[in-house]
């Protein structure tokens, strides 16, 4: 692969996961989606370079000192992205969760049966001896 193309993947990396990151930090769900969907075309991009990231860093050690700390540090902060993504995500889900519990909680249904049973619900939950 020439330099032109390494730094492309770099700078495709780099924006996919910075732009998912803006996504994810203002909650914009409608955007997720999309961000998720083109950050993980530019990881499926790093992972199918020959070598994977390692191949790529030894391509980097090959440029002159400018150009490769440039690089350097644009996968550096590609990497801090995908990072603070995964954890963005993860409390995301766990704010959805809470949410739907809430939400479940406040619902007419939400009681339990004579026969021990969440209305709505399949089988028994709870011992009637309980």
């Amino acid at each position: 692969m020439s330099t032109f193309a390494e730094s492309e993947l770099i700078q495709e990396l780099a924006t996919a996961v910075a732009q998912l990151r803006v996504a994810l930090e203002a909650e914009r769900v409608d955007d997720y989606a999309v961000g998720i969907d083109r950050a993980g075309r530019a990881l499926d991009a790093l992972s199918n370079y020959p070598g994977g990231l390692d191949g790529l860093k030894a391509q980097i050690d090959l440029l002159p000192e400018q150009e490769k700390t440039s690089l350097r540090s644009t996968l550096l902060k590609a990497q801090q992205d995908h990072l603070v993504n995964g954890e963005l995500i993860r409390a995301a889900s766990l704010k959805n969760s809470a949410l739907m519990a809430s939400l479940a909680q406040q619902s007419d249904s939400a009681t339990y049966s004579a026969k021990g049973q969440v209305a709505n619900v399949l089988g028994n939950l709870l011992s009637r001896k309980v």
